[in-house]
């Protein structure tokens, strides 16, 4: 009867302790390719585009990194996010874009149910 009770009272511990620790982000990959684009003095540089969709669950409110570094182009496809970049949090909506420094790193909180954004990298081959 003792493991019983002990049994259920792990069970009633752990069930809300697993639930609080953040999702591992893993984003779809939408779009890649090389392509080339002009560099500052003008000549081709090759470079590959990633465009990655992010589904981040909101029911534990956990902060989430995106795990990029480098320059890239975010947008809120769909949800409520609070994005912290270099310590500066930013409420964004759908539809909102903005874009996150070469070095710095993003933190999101959603605050509803779920979110889903989206990153474009463009980096140098």
């Amino acid at each position: 009867m003792a493991y019983i009770a002990a049994s259920a009272a792990f069970v009633a511990i752990a069930i809300p302790l697993a639930g609080a620790m953040a999702q591992t982000l893993a984003p779809s990959t939408v779009f890649e390719a090389n392509t080339t684009t002009p560099a500052k003095n003008g000549t081709p540089e090759a470079v590959r585009v990633s465009v990655e969709s992010w589904g981040i669950a909101g029911q534990d409110r956990a902060i989430h990194e995106i795990p990029l570094r480098g320059f890239y182009v975010a947008h809120l496809i769909s949800g409520h996010i609070l994005a912290t970049i270099d310590g500066k949090t930013t409420e964004h909506l759908p539809g909102d874009y903005w874009t996150v420094k070469p070095g710095g790193a993003m933190q999101v909180k959603v605050l509803g149910e779920f979110a889903v954004l989206e990153t474009t990298v463009v980096a140098k081959q």
